[in-house]
């Protein structure tokens, strides 16, 4: 055998090139001196001929950097989360906003929507559960929502064309928020609230999901809180968690050019940049106005902050109009913007008066009323769709400006408040003309905003009544708005809601939040008839209460606008 020739005796064979007999045998193949066979086989007399496959080292591995074992380890992490969330059960993203052009319209569609992204750990439904709605209830409920709900706060934009199953699928937790408000049975809203509570706490606080779907939920459930009765304070602490949505989704400030780049990580890895769609500019501008409305009321907490990406989706939704909506969103923000004006005017800045309250300067609040009036003029010169949603929010901002909250507090009235008395006292006026002009049945669709700002003309218009000195003319007032035939208009009206709009209240002794509503304001009309001395006949068909089991308390709305010192204090005066 010639292979070994060139060899040096006595010497094993190279790894790999042993002959086939002490490769098979697992025996170091020795090359003889003479060369021929290799000594194992001359000594055994056999066959020597080389292997037919030839052994191999294995390569060396490359040294491996530390940052390629970490991108290798995120790979790993990267793919068990995708796995989770296909399977449906386990979903930690974060982002359940869509990928879009932003030049496109955006609705909701299956095209802008990944119903993988929206599955909950929980769902808030079990099998045959009391109060989730029947498959025909949820389309009822959903047409209650858009017919009448959705114009008084237009923060999303649900076509007509989208049913309420395949909301379910696309958007769980707004359905379940959805189904909360329309539900015209005062019962299944309180079940129905109750799962939403559950729903925030363990979705939000204890495994910190942050989605549109929940952000528009929570605007949903807050915006229409007072429909949640006999329950437990919620508007402040939700308020807030809308408020940390907003800022962990980033919606309030423009998207990254070049996107969000994890330190640490190679490019590869950092979040290409995600264009806002109109959903999410409607969810911020709509975080602002309720937030921005619930901070007036409550005087508590503040607004979400305003910031120069929140004027350009104004700018955006006004440009664009998507949806007939659209533009009455534009337009409350605008009149909540200047309200938010004067109410930071008062609370950070402007001149403190001897009433222990700031107030805005004489050229602030020229230039606040100047901006009102310019929106006025552009409103009567043109007559938006839904005239009345717009109306009634430009005439309490107007209130607001001439009249701040701090006018509640104290029966001491500010040179500045005295120059706006009048003014004041149309603002109510105008409000109540607007309001009335709405018809009992669709009521229904009021959100916690026009509670908010019928209460706030109410208890105005009883102190103006009732102040003290020459400040005010008693005669022009009530020629200018008789208090105790509104009064009358407003209890008459609440007490039909039930009837016409097809309420049930049946299994809800305390009745439904209009009929609490018409109680409360009925607890009133003894004492507003005492204080102010009229005897009105307009009122005589008003029965008084009959059982003093029947005085309104409070609580009875769930809402703490009766943490504000003003209205508890109205509603439990002495001197009655």
């Amino acid at each position: 055998m010639d292979r070994h020739a060139s060899s040096p005796p006595g010497t094993p064979a190279p790894y790999g090139h042993a002959c086939a007999n002490c490769a098979q045998s697992k025996n170091k193949c020795i090359i003889r001196q003479a060369g021929g066979p290799c000594e194992r086989c001359h000594r055994l007399n056999k066959e020597c001929h080389p292997a037919k496959t030839v052994r191999r080292r294995n390569p060396r591995k490359p040294v491996v950097s530390k940052a390629a074992r970490l991108e290798e380890k995120l790979d790993g992490l990267v793919t068990l989360i995708k796995a989770g969330g296909q399977s449906g059960v386990v979903n930690t993203s974060s982002q359940a906003t869509a990928v879009v052009d932003d030049s496109t319209p955006q609705v909701l569609t299956a095209a802008t929507t990944n119903p993988t992204s929206l599955s909950y750990h929980h769902s808030p439904f079990g099998s045959g559960d009391i109060g989730e709605p029947s498959v025909v209830e949820a389309e009822e409920y959903l047409i209650n929502f858009q017919t009448y709900k959705s114009k008084f706060f237009p923060f999303i934009y649900i076509p007509s064309s989208i049913s309420a199953q395949y909301l379910r699928q696309e958007r769980p937790f707004l359905w379940l928020c959805i189904m909360t408000v329309g539900s015209k049975s005062t019962s299944q809203q309180q079940v129905l609230g109750s799962k939403v509570r559950q729903t925030v706490a363990q979705e939000v606080v204890a495994q910190s999901e942050k989605n549109i779907d929940l952000l528009l939920g929570l605007l949903t459930f807050i915006g229409w809180a007072n429909f949640q009765i006999q329950g437990k304070p919620f508007l402040a602490a939700f308020t807030q968690i809308a408020m940390s949505l907003v800022f962990d989704l980033g919606l309030n400030k423009s998207v990254p050019k070049n996107g969000l780049v994890i330190p640490c990580v190679t490019q590869k890895y950092s979040k290409p940049p995600t264009p806002r769609t109109m959903e999410e500019r409607r969810a911020v501008l709509g975080c602002f106005l309720i937030t921005s409305i619930i901070s007036s009321s409550l005087q508590k907490i503040d607004a979400l902050r305003w910031t120069p990406h929140m004027d350009e989706c104004l700018l955006m939704l006004d440009e664009r109009k998507e949806s007939a909506t659209d533009e009455i969103l534009v337009h409350q923000v605008r009149l909540q913007r200047i309200v938010e004006s004067m109410a930071l005017s008062t609370s950070h800045g402007g001149a403190m008066e001897s009433t222990g309250h700031r107030q805005p300067t004489s050229l602030h609040l020229e230039n606040l009323h100047s901006q009102l009036q310019g929106i006025k003029t552009n409103l009567l010169a043109r007559t938006p769709n839904n005239a009345e949603v717009v109306f009634l929010h430009l005439y309490n901002a107007e209130l607001e400006i001439a009249l701040s909250p701090t006018f509640l507090y104290t029966d001491q009235i500010t040179l500045q408040q005295q120059k706006y008395l009048k003014a004041g006292l149309e603002s109510i006026k105008s409000w109540f003309d607007v309001f009335f002009t709405i018809p009992p049945a669709a009521y229904i669709g009021f959100p916690f905003s026009i509670f908010s700002q019928l209460l706030r003309c109410m208890m105005t218009l009883y102190r103006l009544m009732t102040l003290d000195g020459p400040t005010c003319d008693d005669e022009g007032v009530w020629k200018t708005v008789d208090p105790l035939l509104v009064l009358g208009r407003v209890i008459n009206n609440m007490e039909q809601v039930a009837i016409l709009a097809g309420l049930d209240k049946s299994e809800s002794p305390g009745g439904d939040v209009f009929s609490r509503g018409a109680q409360m304001f009925r607890s009133l009309r003894p004492g507003w008839e005492a204080k102010l001395g009229r005897d009105d006949l307009v009122l005589s068909t008003i029965l008084p209460l009959q059982d003093v089991n029947e005085t309104f308390l409070p609580d009875a709305l769930g809402v703490e606008l009766f943490d504000n010192d003003w209205l508890t204090d109205l509603l439990f005066s002495p001197n009655y």
